[in-house]
């Protein structure tokens, strides 16, 4: 079916084909025919690349025409961030929201299309049970991620919070499809069809194994260097997935010393691992994980779209996230180190979406999916594995005691459900209920109940007492109020103490305690001892407790680091992490810091160091420095120095400071601060700052 032949307004006609398209793939004809432009909820298990955004396009436009809204669910802020711009493109009335969780903004409801994360569409549901009543469509994109340990549970609540809309779920190809499919009421529409064939096989040796065929490749002294020389020299472009970052670095940087060097000039930041890029992009190679501060991500990104850079190694998170095909995608790990576990086999679902990035529309005639077997027996396993076996189907996350009281809570809290009956019913409406039998979710259910109750966030007649209302809207796990509610029982706070305290929240990722560091950490401990707020573990009675108590202390010894003003190279030597990781652990510090302050407020306890530390953390400086961080343009580096000048304060910042200014800062900077600061005193009238 061409697009022309659409049964779509003429201008929604002309816009489609101005931005490329012209004719239907396969899974999206047949989308049309089982329903698509009607009201009908469908459920595609489709592979990647295979359409799946022309049809959310479509599925839009066809509810913009009866003057209807959608909302448009993803998992990642990445890929909000993509689809945005990709709808933006189209000119759409699109608004985006992917934080705030306790914030209600009512401006969203003015877009016509409105992308959001689980957890913001969850927030906003919690926060205002009706907030969605003018969308009628729901579009959920990696639906099959209710299989997910971390965010299933929330995805599989909001989706059946907003059932009685229309639903069109967006899956990787899946084997229990049809009782999703079941589950929602909705069609299912299922297909192998790529638009870029996908061939997948086994590297050993010298030979590559498809399943219909073989091809020699030569000989092979580094595999991986082999099958990126291979794919480029004939205009490919190669993602390499590895287990762990410190293998796509490594791998990336070994990569890099083969290649010549083409003159590629990148723009990344001026950190460990953007100056690493920096360099490997010369020679047209990076790499991508969740440990690279976004802006330096997007930049990956960026150059390999347009292809500038030829390969990317990356860890599985690239493969979850934004659409980056390439030519050959060669999955060197299948194995990945978990902290309870050890190594364990990634699962097939996971190597499927890898796989799926190979093959580049509209560039290639066919992609290369491959994995590397050290001999016979393992190649043989991985075939099995991974290449002739169907995708594990998909389970619900729902039954998990933290993940259920928090969103008991929330249905309590926000009105949603009103008694116990009720709330049975609601839980029979969920996919867990669809599958399992619903009694056996029941006793789950009232022991979160009771716990809720014991812990004062519930009353027993079933309404949520103000720390519970609080706590549903602040969006944090009712364990670490909990937590918060004891520690501000102590007789005095300490800043290490506040920090250790929310760093054993839940809410918190905790560093990985490595080999010597136990002894290290519990060493530094007794330095601390008398500041911390929450009860420390006994040595021998409890030694896995205990070790679990000085991870947290390590990640509060970071923070503590930080607003001490050590510098962030360092850090991210010192505690082997990503700039990435120091930025969204100080996002994450940041909101526990802000739900610590509110539960501080209805507990009357003063807050206001607790408010001095949230400022010190964002900026990470010593408390005489909260003054000129304040100030716009002013961040740790520049307080600092000017602190050391004798400009102390907001007040020093001034017209006849300016000299002196300018010589710390320099004068435009210097300009810019003095003409912001005296316009907003009101004092600046006609003064040109080239006077001074």
């Amino acid at each position: 079916m061409m697009i022309e032949d659409l049964p779509l307004p003429r201008e929604y006609i002309s816009l489609l084909q101005s931005k490329g398209y012209s004719k239907l793939y396969p899974p999206q004809e047949e989308a049309i025919d089982k329903g698509l432009l009607s009201d009908r909820n469908l459920l595609f298990a489709i592979p990647t690349a295979s359409g799946k955004t022309l049809i959310a396009i479509l599925a839009i436009l066809n509810n913009k025409n009866k003057s209807k809204k959608t909302i448009y669910i993803v998992p990642l802020r990445a890929l909000a961030d993509e689809k945005y711009k990709e709808f933006k493109d189209l000119g759409l009335n699109v608004g985006i929201s992917t934080g705030d969780y306790d914030h209600i903004d009512y401006t969203l409801k003015k877009y016509s299309v409105l992308i959001l994360t689980i957890e913001r569409c969850d927030s906003l549901l919690r926060n205002d049970t009706n907030f969605f009543e003018d969308f009628s469509l729901v579009i959920y994109d990696e639906i099959h991620l209710i299989d997910s340990p971390n965010r299933g549970s929330t995805l599989e609540i909001v989706i059946s919070k907003l059932f009685g809309k229309r639903v069109i779920g967006l899956s990787a190809t899946i084997s229990n499809a049809d009782e999703i499919a079941l589950w929602l009421k909705a069609v299912l529409i299922k297909s192998d069809w790529r638009p870029v064939p996908l061939k997948k096989g086994i590297l050993l040796g010298e030979t590559l194994f498809f399943q219909n065929e073989e091809r020699n490749i030569g000989f092979v002294e580094d595999p991986i260097y082999q099958l990126c020389l291979d794919s480029i020299k004939d205009g490919g472009q190669v993602l390499i997935f590895v287990n762990s970052r410190r293998a796509a670095e490594s791998t990336s940087d070994k990569i890099a010393k083969r290649f010549s060097i083409v003159n590629n000039e990148g723009s990344f930041s001026d950190t460990v691992s953007g100056k690493k890029l920096e360099k490997m992009f010369r020679h047209g190679v990076g790499f991508h994980h969740a440990g690279l501060l976004n802006e330096d991500r997007k930049k990956v990104e960026e150059y390999f779209i347009n292809n500038s850079m030829k390969i990317i190694v990356a860890t599985p998170t690239l493969a979850a996230g934004v659409n980056l095909p390439a030519r050959r995608v060669v999955i060197k790990d299948y194995y990945r180190f978990d902290p309870n576990f050890g190594a364990i086999k990634i699962p097939r679902i996971e190597i499927a979406q890898m796989m799926g990035r190979a093959g580049r529309p509209k560039y290639d005639l066919s992609g290369e999916a491959i994995l590397i077997a050290k001999n016979e027996e393992e190649k043989n396993f991985l075939f099995k594995e991974y290449i002739e076996s169907d995708p594990l189907p998909v389970s619900s996350k729902l039954a998990s005691e933290g993940g259920l009281r928090a969103h008991i809570l929330s249905l309590i809290a926000s009105g949603f459900v009103k008694d116990k009956d009720n709330l049975h019913n609601f839980f029979n409406t969920t996919f867990y209920a669809s599958k399992e039998n619903s009694e056996l979710i029941i006793p789950l259910i009232d022991k979160a109940l009771d716990f809720l109750i014991e812990n004062n966030l519930l009353e027993d007649d079933f309404s949520p007492t103000p720390l519970g209302f609080l706590v549903s809207k602040l969006y944090i796990d009712p364990k670490s109020a909990i937590i918060m509610k004891e520690g501000i029982l102590k007789d005095k706070f300490s800043d290490i103490g506040i920090l250790h305290l929310l760093c054993s929240t839940p809410d918190m990722p905790i560093l990985y305690l490595r080999k010597k560091e136990f002894e290290a950490y519990s060493e530094a401990l007794s330095d601390f001892w008398e500041k911390i707020i929450t009860e420390i573990p006994d040595t021998f009675y409890e030694e896995a407790d205990f070790e679990f108590f000085i991870s947290q202390f390590k990640t509060a010894m970071l923070f503590n680091d930080w607003i001490n003003e050590e510098k962030e190279e360092l850090l991210v030597q010192k505690y082997r992490i990503g700039e990435g990781d120091l930025q969204r652990l100080r996002e994450n510090m940041d909101w526990l810091l802000y739900s610590f302050e509110r539960i501080c407020h209805i507990s009357k306890r003063d807050a206001s160091q607790v408010k001095s530390l949230r400022t010190r953390v964002k900026y990470g400086v010593k408390e005489e420095l909260l003054d000129l961080v304040e100030i716009k343009g002013i961040g740790r580096i520049r307080a600092r120095k000017l602190y050391q000048e004798g400009i102390k304060s907001k007040e020093m910042i001034n017209i006849n400071n300016l000299p002196l200014i300018k010589k710390i800062l320099g004068e435009k900077i210097a300009g810019n601060l003095i003409l912001g600061s005296d316009f907003e005193e009101g004092r600046l009238k006609q003064t040109r700052i080239d006077d001074y």
